[in-house]
């Protein structure tokens, strides 16, 4: 899960964000998807730190994440619920992002060979999400996506992306300047004896935006067992396991940090 859309206007409701995903999801959709993969996550840890009050916080988090391919490239999305207890302001969030990567291989026909480089994508996103404590995220992204073949990996992905942070908190928007996002992807499946795991996640390295903000790193690298195939012989349909989560310098705030784990269980359609 990654870390949606309001901007200087009224807070939207969480209806309205999630249907603006939604249909931001299914526009790439109108060409037939040649794969896709879905899944909804559950997890829960108690290391959450409220920017407000600086009180660590139990939440329980629902995923719905969703990634297909289609001719011309592929398509990424996930909403985030938080349900957290009543001691945060931010105790309720919604919070999701979408992601297009127009593949230059297939739309130009650059071949890049058997190397270590696969291919390259311009790419283009959107950050958008609502808080119970007032704050509404907006952040667009653009730039380049890299994929690379590493042995044992199903993906080894970087993206470069220009940040453009135009949130707001209580209706008023900072000057924030543009800075940068550097985000590595990666699966890595593999196995101990007959059990079969999956050890995969990203790594957020995001620049100072001004207005007092300092560079922050968010990585939340999840390890999963496949328990389905374990109980019933369905293999990559059912997973428990752990997400650890490292915030540091939490929405760019100097010495806001997380490092904590969430037990976490996985089904997947």
């Amino acid at each position: 899960m990654k870390p949606l859309l309001n901007g200087a206007r009224p807070r939207r409701s969480v209806a309205s964000i999630v249907a603006a995903l939604t249909l931001a999801g299914g526009a790439g959709q109108a060409v037939a998807a040649d794969w896709s993969e879905t899944e909804v996550q559950v997890l829960n840890g108690s290391g959450f730190r409220d920017p407000v009050s600086g009180n660590d916080v139990r939440k329980t988090t629902i995923t719905l994440q969703h990634v297909s391919g289609y001719t011309y490239g592929r398509n990424y999305f996930f909403i985030d619920s938080y349900w957290g207890s009543g001691k945060a302001q931010r105790s309720n969030d919604i919070y999701g992002e979408y992601y297009h990567y127009l593949s230059l291989s297939k739309t130009a026909g650059v071949n890049l060979g058997e190397g270590f480089l696969k291919d390259i994508s311009l790419t283009a996103g959107v950050n958008a999400g609502s808080s119970t404590g007032g704050a509404g995220t907006r952040i667009l992204l653009y730039g380049v996506t890299l994929d690379f073949a590493v042995p044992g990996f199903s993906y080894f992905n970087v993206d470069l992306l220009a940040y453009d942070d135009r949130s707001h908190f209580d209706g008023v928007r900072p000057d924030y300047s543009r800075t940068y996002q550097l985000t590595p992807v990666w699966r890595l499946p593999f196995n101990i004896g007959s059990t079969q795991w999956s050890f995969e996640g990203f790594c957020d390295f995001i620049g100072a935006r001004g207005e007092g903000t300092v560079r922050q790193t968010l990585c939340q690298p999840q390890l999963r067992l496949d328990v389905g195939q374990l109980v019933s012989g369905r293999r990559d349909a059912i997973y428990v396991g752990t997400e650890y989560n490292y915030w540091r310098n939490k929405y760019g705030i100097d010495g806001l940090n997380e490092s904590f784990a969430n037990i976490m269980m996985v089904v997947k359609f």
